[in-house]
C-alpha cells in the first residue's frame, strides 16, 4: 500500500493522471482516502519533509473527495506547525469549498502566509460573500495579504480594488509600496504602465527598482502579444 501511495504522489505523473489512479484505487478499497491521509501525515513527521510529495497528495485528496469529507481529511494539515503545509491546505480548501463559513476561524491566524493563501484561494470565486471576505482582508496588518485582497477585488471587477491599491501606494513603508507594484504589474495593460511611471521616482531605491522591472516586464509582454513586426517591403524598381 505504501508503494501505491508513493506512486500516486509521484510528480512524474500529471495531476489529472494521479487523481484518476487514486479514484480507481478508491473504488477498490473503501479505506484508500484514509490510508492516503495517514501516508501524508507520516511524510509530514519525517525528519526531512518532502513538501512536493505532500502537496501532490493533498491535491489528489481534493480531486477525489467531496467538500464535506475534504475538510475533515485536511484538518490535520490545516493545523500543521509547518506553515508551508498549512498554507497549501488553505489554498486547496479555499478553491474547492462552496461554503466560506470555515474561513472565519482562520482570518485571525498568526502567520501571514496562511492568511495570504486564504485570500488567494478566492481569486477564481465570485459572489457577495467572497467580496466581503476580500474587503475584510484589506484591513489586514500585513501587506502581502492586503495585496492579494486588492488583486482579488480587481478580478471580481469590484470598484473597491482602486481604493485598496491607493492605500498601498500611499503607505510610508517601502515594502507596502512594492506590494502595490506587484498588484499593478498583475493587472497589466496601459493603465498599469501609467501607474508605474511615477514610482520610478520613488524616494526608496528598492521601490524604484521594482517599478522599473515591472515596466520592462509589461513592455516585453506587450511585444510578445503583438508578435514580430511585418517584413519590410523593399521599394519596387
Amino acid at each position: 500500500m505504501v508503494g501505491l501511495m508513493a506512486d500516486i504522489c509521484n510528480l512524474d505523473y500529471t495531476l489529472n493522471d494521479a487523481v484518476q489512479r487514486a479514484a480507481t484505487a478508491a473504488q477498490s478499497s473503501p479505506r484508500f482516502e484514509f490510508d492516503l491521509s495517514k501516508y501524508l501525515q507520516a511524510q509530514c513527521m519525517a525528519t526531512t519533509v518532502d513538501h512536493p510529495t505532500v502537496f501532490r497528495g493533498l491535491e489528489v485528496l481534493a480531486g477525489i473527495l467531496d467538500e464535506t469529507r475534504l475538510f475533515a481529511f485536511l484538518r490535520p494539515f490545516l493545523r500543521s506547525k509547518d506553515t508551508t503545509i498549512a498554507s497549501k491546505s488553505i489554498l486547496i480548501l479555499g478553491r474547492q469549498s462552496r461554503d466560506l463559513g470555515w474561513m472565519t476561524s482562520i482570518r485571525g491566524e498568526g502567520d501571514e502566509r496562511i492568511r495570504a493563501n486564504l485570500v488567494e484561494s478566492l481569486w477564481a470565486r465570485r459572489g457577495p460573500e467572497v467580496e466581503q471576505v476580500l474587503l475584510g482582508a484589506l484591513r489586514d496588518p500585513h501587506h502581502r495579504v492586503v495585496a492579494n485582497a486588492v488583486y482579488g477585488l480587481y478580478l471580481m471587477e469590484s470598484e473597491a480594488w482602486v481604493a485598496g491599491l491607493d492605500g498601498l501606494l500611499g503607505s510610508d513603508d517601502p515594502a507596502v509600496r512594492r506590494a502595490a507594484i506587484w498588484v499593478i504589474k498583475s493587472t497589466g495593460g496601459a493603465a498599469a504602465v501609467a501607474r508605474l511611471k511615477p514610482l520610478i521616482r520613488d524616494p526608496d531605491p528598492s521601490v524604484r527598482r521594482a517599478a522599473f522591472a515591472a515596466l520592462v516586464s509589461l513592455r516585453e509582454t506587450t511585444e510578445r502579444r503583438a508578435g514580430p513586426p511585418p517584413p519590410r517591403q523593399e521599394p519596387q524598381p
